[in-house]
């Protein structure tokens, strides 16, 4: 497909990048700044901390440093993502990685300062400093798994190679993959790639979808053993840092991730994911419905992988606009309130979305939403005027509007947990299907479409994906070396439970193959986002939940304990009853088909 180059896109439709750094040249400035500062700040943590003033010096010097390395970090990946064949971009990309190899070191030793403090001490000093006693315990929790300055030095140094298998799978799922072609329906020639495969499986042409679904599994299948090598040794690298580092497993040290990073960590215990997946796993009758659902709506006796992204609504899908498309939102958000409603259009207006793909520009993903609490989000999206595309800018302005609320305290807590930040996301997703169904016609149709997609995705899909990843880490903990066929043995018998209506013939154990490019245990927010969703959607709708109070709720994310931040929510994440509600909401749209 032919793509318009950048500047004949109206300015409107494009990031303005200037708002964070006028040019590349500004932002080199600003990464030699940050190189001095952190120098200065790694002598400071030679000195004793003997006052209030001397901790809150140390504390703000951290917090400074992690809310200008947000910034170089947004301005450098955004860069690249709208000059991706360019010189420049490159060489922003592989100095802030060279950036972030020195930024760590520093502040562990920080982190060991505090551990060195006297916790008496400490205590008494912090006494003094109420607003950073959240950020310095965090920090002095941190410090029991930081290392001597030349084993941290070291491990900074390693951050390379342990990163190597994450590149080596994107290279091969991008950079080696020989794209096939496969010629629609219409005649036209299509070369099959990672960013557009999920597009042609959802043509209405059923062998059309068949030879989409072989033509780039076949050429994918090419790479197994090299994708099974290179996550098994990618989980290998997780279960040796957690070993250095003295985490318990590859899963405590996901849980701990939050968004942007300001050196606050949070743990989400592990009972948290074992009661997730048995609930789910309890509860997988409305998904198995769904299933056949699909099949008996597109007249098919036996489903097949090809038949699992098309639409089965009745009505021809329209064409949306982006300006309607940005009506249809505002609109959905109304629940929300008057607030809400006006930072999102503001967010519209200020030129935060990059709103069509073209040339060099990142287009293998819907959209993203990257953010630094100094520059507030960005949405890089790849809009196509339709239901979906529309549905996934909408979940992006979720972590925007996240992002919005609690960047207006400090950078310090300027940020969301992993285990909460899909959340906003699946809750707007939710809205604006559930305010088509009230426009009703076509679009109604294709809403109640995108919906399953969205609950069976995320609350279904991302589970299982969560328990093939947990599955496979446990392995390598235990010191089972993967191969292949042990991967795909693990793949097959997760579809067979979680799928078991879809026939995916010799290949089912082989459809994983492109995971990986992400942490581990990265699948398990999706889970909890949708879960979350339906409860705030659902104590909106009851008044149980004032717009009011929501919007506090996302201005604590990076305050709270995670325990205390479900619990605003009223959902107990430990037991299974919040999974069980999700499982009963979906029954309940599948009604409606």
């Amino acid at each position: 497909m032919s793509l318009p180059a950048r500047d004949d896109v109206n300015p409107e439709y494009r990031f303005d990048l200037t708002r964070i750094f006028e040019t590349p040249a500004e932002w080199e400035a600003a990464a030699t700044a940050l190189r001095e500062d952190l120098d200065a700040l790694e002598s400071r943590t030679e000195e004793s901390l003997e006052t209030p003033a001397d901790l809150r010096v140390l504390l703000e010097r951290v917090e400074d440093c992690y809310r200008r390395k947000q910034r170089l970090d947004l301005y450098a990946t955004l860069y690249e993502n709208v000059n991706t064949g360019a010189e420049t971009a490159g060489n922003l990309q592989r100095r802030f990685r060279d950036l972030e190899s020195e930024f760590e070191p520093v502040v562990a030793a920080v982190k060991r300062r505090l551990r060195e403090t006297d916790d008496q001490l400490l205590d008494s000093l912090l006494a003094e400093l109420d607003d950073y006693r959240r950020y310095a315990e965090s920090l002095r929790e941190q410090a029991g798994r930081v290392r001597s300055s030349d084993a941290e030095d070291a491990i900074a140094a390693d951050s390379e190679v342990r990163s190597a298998p994450t590149r080596i799978i994107e290279a091969v799922t991008t950079e080696d993959f020989d794209p096939p072609s496969v010629e629609r329906p219409d005649g036209e020639q299509v070369a099959l790639r990672y960013g557009n495969f999920r597009d042609e499986l959802s043509h209405p042409n059923r062998e059309y979808r068949k030879r989409v679904y072989e033509a780039y599994r076949g050429e994918m299948d090419r790479f197994e053993h090299v994708l099974s090598r290179a996550y098994a040794e990618k989980l290998a690298a997780a279960s040796a840092e957690v070993e250095v580092r003295g985490y318990d497993s590859v899963r405590d040290r996901d849980f701990r991730g939050t968004y942007p990073e300001t050196g606050l960590e949070p743990r989400l215990p592990g009972e948290v994911h074992d009661a997730m997946l048995d609930a789910v796993r309890d509860n997988l009758g409305p998904f198995h419905r769904s299933q056949e659902i699909r099949r008996e709506r597109l007249g098919v006796e036996t489903l097949r992988p090809w038949d699992l992204s098309v639409s089965i609504a009745d009505a021809p899908e329209p064409e949306i606009p982006y300006e309607k498309a940005t009506e249809y939102i505002l609109s959905a958000l109304a629940p929300l309130g008057d607030d809400y409603v006006a930072r999102t259009r503001s967010f519209f207006e200020d030129r935060r979305i990059d709103v069509y793909p073209t040339q060099d520009k990142r287009t293998d993903i819907p959209a993203y939403c990257p953010s630094s609490a100094a520059d507030g989000a960005f949405v890089l999206a790849n809009y196509r005027e339709d239901v979906w595309s529309m549905s996934v800018v909408a979940h992006e302005l979720g972590h925007a509007l996240n992002v919005s609320y609690h960047r207006e305290g400090p950078t310090r807590y300027a940020t969301c947990p992993t285990a909460i930040c899909e959340i906003p996301s699946i809750l707007h997703e939710i809205l604006l299907a559930e305010h088509w169904f009230d426009r009703g016609g076509a679009l109604a149709d294709h809403a109640k479409n995108r919906l399953l997609e969205v609950l069976g995705g995320n609350f279904y899909g991302s589970a299982m994906g969560s328990a093939f990843d947990h599955r496979l880490a446990t392995a390598v903990e235990d010191g089972e070396d993967l191969s292949a066929e042990r991967i795909r043995e693990v793949y097959a018998d997760l579809l067979a439970e979680f799928r078991p209506a879809v026939e995916y013939a010799d290949r089912a154990g082989r459809d994983w193959l492109g995971r990986g490019m992400r942490d581990p245990y990265s699948s398990f927010q999706y889970v909890l986002g949708a879960t979350g969703a339906l409860v705030v959607r659902n104590r909106l709708r009851e008044g149980s939940l004032t717009p009011a109070e929501y919007r506090d709720f996302l201005r604590q994310t990076g305050r709270r304990d995670l325990p205390d931040q479900f619990d605003a929510l009223g959902i107990d994440v430990t037991s299974a009853e919040p999974y069980e509600r999700a499982a009963e909401t979906f029954a309940g749209y599948l009604d409606e088909f």
